[in-house]
């Protein structure tokens, strides 16, 4: 067993997380390792490499960003364009100003977080409630992580492209990289993930009451059932982010689903020195970060050196995102190291919180003293 697997077993005795898949590419050298269960009974079924994860809000950089710099590489929209150059309905209540560079960098006066499956049950009930929002600060005043930043992205991206957000991450970035593993579940109507079955993903949490009424406002109950089986007790194959849900599946801010092996060949094309999907030039510019002010690059995020879920082992130039669910994604452009992990902490509760301890911790071990055994 190795440093890094017993660490993440260590955590599963500790609760952290029932099952993880993780790889780390460091000066050359490679580890990948499956560890647990897809739940904490030791009957269900082991973690491997067919397990699939919900990524979260690591969604927001393979997908929406990644698709953003194609936008922007073939001239279809800029940074500096306001957004309602390209979504006019969202240019109302002082929002006129707003640029996608403001998106990106999640400054945009956007309030964080409103818990819209609350109040909509389709794509277009979400977007409508976000074009009628108020500023919560000054556009470019401060930083604000906003989800609504990256459904707006999704929305441009939908309109400038004239394809969802799913048809464009497949022909643009799966089919050319051969990701065979990857991609969104569409809650409005049977679907699935190359040859991924539902039962390969690693559950999140327990099923919610208006989850149960949303697939049935769907699907109808026979419906609910074929597709989900019978009101199953945790969320599978399913994405569990609730706005995400609200909006069918597919959204800017989360909804994607991989292997960890799926997710480690974007990552390597994407910190190649010529990726094949996008220009080498944007991609260093989206992975910079844009100011003193805040860790934020556009899209992604950079290792902050007060303290980062990436460790102190990784450069400074380091970029990566991490998801709600438990999943993260690190890469060292200078040494062209990659962290990859994939976790199912939100399982059973997203209440645990331990993962934030963990994650520093096995980053900088993965990259000490180029020694990752």
């Amino acid at each position: 067993m190795t440093k890094l697997q017993q660490l993440l077993n260590d955590a599963i005795a500790d609760g952290v997380f029932p099952g993880a898949a993780y790889y780390v590419r460091n000066n050359g050298r490679e580890e990948r390792g499956y560890v647990g269960h897809q739940t904490y009974c030791p009957d269900s079924k082991a973690i491997d490499e067919h397990t699939i994860w919900d990524l979260a809000s690591v969604s927001k950089v393979v997908s929406t960003t990644t698709l953003t710099i194609l936008a922007v590489q073939e001239g279809k929209l800029e940074l500096d364009w306001p957004v309602a150059k390209v979504i006019p309905e969202f240019g109302v209540n002082e929002k006129q100003t707003i640029s996608f560079r403001n998106l990106m960098v999640h400054n945009s006066g956007l309030i964080a977080f409103r818990a819209y499956y609350k109040t909509c049950r389709t794509r277009q009930e979400v977007l409508s409630q976000i074009y009628d929002e108020k500023l919560t600060y000054s556009t470019g005043s401060k930083t604000v992580y906003s989800d609504l930043s990256m459904i707006l992205t999704d929305e441009a991206l939908t309109r400038v492209n004239g394809k969802s957000l799913h048809q464009q991450f497949k022909d643009r970035i799966a089919k050319p990289l051969e990701l065979d593993h990857i991609g969104y579940f569409n809650l409005n109507e049977p679907s699935t993930i190359g040859t991924v079955d539902r039962k390969d993903c690693a559950p999140t949490e327990r099923t919610e009451d208006w989850r149960k009424i949303m697939r049935r406002l769907r699907h109808g109950d026979l419906g609910s059932a074929k597709i989900y089986g019978s009101d199953p007790e945790f969320i599978q194959g399913e994405v569990h982010d609730p706005t995400a849900t609200a909006m069918g599946g597919v959204a800017g801010h989360a909804g994607l689903f991989s292997t960890l092996d799926s997710l480690v060949k974007f990552a390597a094309d994407f910190c190649a020195p010529e990726p094949k999907v996008v220009s080498s030039g944007l991609r260093d510019e989206f992975t910079r970060r844009q100011s003193e002010s805040s860790s934020r690059a556009l899209g992604w995020d950079t290792k902050s050196p007060s303290g980062s879920s990436a460790g102190t082992t990784l450069g400074p130039k380091t970029y990566g995102h991490t998801g709600f669910t438990g999943t993260s994604i690190w890469v060292d452009p200078e040494s062209k190291n990659i962290a990859v992990l994939l976790t199912n902490r939100v399982h059973p509760t997203a209440d645990n919180q331990k993962l934030t301890q963990l994650r520093p911790v096995f980053h900088t071990l993965a990259m000490e003293k180029n020694d990752v055994s």
